[in-house]
């Protein structure tokens, strides 16, 4: 028996919105739109009474009509098709659509290659997503000391008055092995004065989909210190969950109970409780509170060491920022850290803390990038009175400025530009109602003449159908208010025709009879190549046949003209 024939077929091939409106890849803007046009007269629900069918099928002729008509979009689809239309549209950093201003190719081929970069990215780390962190402990309490005397000696490696004292870096990634089972292959090393050590880590993680189902974490470590442990988690109710850790070391075995348990106090304060006891370690308990702003979390250990206390409290400042303090209590002694993180950029975050404990007062520097994390700990002065006092104010005082900054200099600016926004916007609305007022009151006044039928001639005259002024007069409709962009001008075009024939000189259109601008205040006027420059669109017919034309703000015209578009003839169209 021959083999069966080879399928060449890994996926559903991309829509071709030039095949769907049946233009070709050179066509023009009013040439998409004329086909666009044609094929929604039938494809348009309202249109047919196959109203099922045109649900279906008009939303690909629209969504081909939107690509193709706006100029980044159709270059983004003729380069990386589909996919580099969805990096411009998930693009926040500018608004893509045809009603706004139009950037350069370059720029947005430049664009393109950054955001389908990015997206590359994404993917490549979506299959293996790696994770780095970097802990550097740093004494400068000598620096700080001596600073003046540390700051002559900065380059002489014999005498320099910071040292780093202890140094962690850790490095994982995970592999997804199948739809439940993720393995995950790092390392670490270990230095502190001089002395290194370290070890390869690997591990497995099996978690279903089934939230009744046990999950499975078994992780090892080989190297200085070898270890083995096996994490074994057991839901027991959609708010309890338990857990059995048993762990083996070079020092033996042990063995670690737990228990997870999410409660509800009141209907606002929901809880989420921990409890471990261990061989080794002791006993340890947790209390949880969390909401959109807020976090706390209570602490209780018992170990060899005698008992430990702690609590903390983080607050979200705003989107980008957060603030944390806590305290921690034992026999060794007390210690307070307060710190702040706040996000820098789109994948970045900066962090800074401060930490005073008998052992003395350090600052905390963190910065993240990603899934790169890096941490120095920095040890800067004992513990007393001034000391504590003097680290305090050095290192909120950036923070206060800032937040100064934020919560008074910047409202203020933004309620000032608002106020002078609003008082433009005012000003605008005003005009426009007196303009409007006056454009239709002389539009009236013309409305007799406009009418008139013209006189039986043989030679063919120009007859105005539909006439626009504003901002994309060719696919908008027709403004019925101050806030619309277009204004309706056929009487007024109507009027200035002369023996069959329109002519309008090279100055505004919006100082004719019967017109105002609707766009005023959206474009610089003295910027003839604006995008949002009003543009006056005149559909006339002429000798038998519908033509229609675009014409700039400053440009003259001339009807009939040998640039408009034919559509047709006057009984397919009118």
């Amino acid at each position: 028996m021959a083999d069966p024939a080879p399928i060449w077929f890994t996926e559903a091939p991309e829509t071709d919105y030039y095949a769907a409106l049946n233009v070709h890849r050179d066509a023009t803007v009013d040439e998409i739109r004329r086909a666009f046009f044609a094929l929604s007269r039938e494809f348009h629900p309202d249109k047919t009474k196959h109203t099922d069918d045109a649900n279906q099928q008009y939303p690909r002729l629209d969504r081909a009509y939107k690509v193709l008509s706006s100029r980044p979009l159709r270059l983004a689809y003729d380069q990386y098709g589909e996919r580099g239309v969805l990096a411009l549209e998930e693009d926040k950093s500018a608004d893509w659509t045809v009603a706004t201003y139009t950037p350069q190719d370059e720029y947005v081929q430049e664009r393109l290659r950054l955001l389908l970069r990015r997206w590359y990215e994404k993917q490549v780390e979506a299959q293996f997503p790696s994770h780095t962190d970097c802990e550097v402990h740093v004494d400068a309490s000598d620096f700080v000391l001596h600073p003046v005397y540390s700051l002559r000696q900065l380059f002489n490696k014999q005498f320099r008055m910071v040292s780093i004292s202890q140094m962690v870096m850790r490095q994982s990634t995970t592999m997804h092995v199948s739809r439940n089972t993720t393995l995950v292959v790092g390392g670490y090393l270990y230095d502190k004065h001089g002395l290194g050590v370290g070890a390869l880590t690997c591990g497995v993680n099996y978690v279903t989909a089934d939230p009744a189902a046990l999950r499975i974490h078994l992780n090892s470590e080989v190297g200085w210190t070898p270890k083995l442990s096996v994490h074994l988690e057991q839901p027991m109710s959609t708010v309890t969950s338990c857990f059995l850790m048993p762990e083996l070391t070079a020092d033996g075995l042990d063995v670690t109970v737990g228990v997870h348990h999410v409660m509800k106090l009141l209907p606002h304060l929901p809880l989420q409780g921990s409890m471990m006891l261990s061989a080794a370690n002791g006993l340890s308990s947790s209390l949880v509170f969390q909401n959109e702003s807020w976090q706390a979390r209570t602490s209780v250990a018992i170990r060899d060491n005698g008992p430990q206390l702690g609590a903390s409290l983080r607050k979200q400042v705003t989107t980008d920022t957060s603030a944390k303090a806590s305290v921690d209590v034992g026999m060794s002694g007390t210690a307070l850290t307060l710190g702040a993180s706040g996000k820098v950029s789109r994948r970045s975050r900066l962090s800074m803390g401060l930490r005073f404990a008998f052992q003395g007062i350090s600052v905390r520097l963190g910065f993240a990038r990603g899934n790169v994390r890096f941490v120095i700990p920095v040890a800067v002065a004992p513990l007393s009175a001034a000391n504590a006092w003097n680290t305090f104010f050095a290192a909120t005082t950036p923070f206060l400025v800032a937040a100064l900054v934020r919560q008074v200099v910047k409202p203020a600016q933004k309620r000032k530009q608002q106020t002078a926004l609003q008082s433009a916007h005012a000003k605008r609305v005003s005009y426009l109602l007196e303009a409007r007022r006056c454009a239709l009151s002389q539009q009236t006044l013309m409305e007799k003449q406009a009418n008139k039928p013209a006189k039986e001639s043989d030679v063919p005259v120009v007859t105005i159908v539909v006439a626009r002024y504003g901002q994309h007069p060719s696919t908008a409709q027709d403004g019925l208010s101050i806030e619309d962009l277009n204004v309706d001008v056929t009487i007024p075009l109507r009027f200035f025709l002369q023996d069959g024939r329109l002519q309008l000189p090279g100055t505004s259109k919006a100082g004719l009879l019967g017109f105002y601008n609707p766009c005023v205040g959206l474009y610089d006027p003295a910027d003839a190549t604006h995008p949002n420059q009003p543009q006056l669109y005149i559909r006339y017919a002429y000798d038998g046949h519908v033509y229609e034309a675009t014409f700039a703000d400053l440009q003259a015209v001339t009807l009939p003209s040998v640039h408009a578009q034919c559509m047709g003839t006057v009984g397919e169209i009118i």
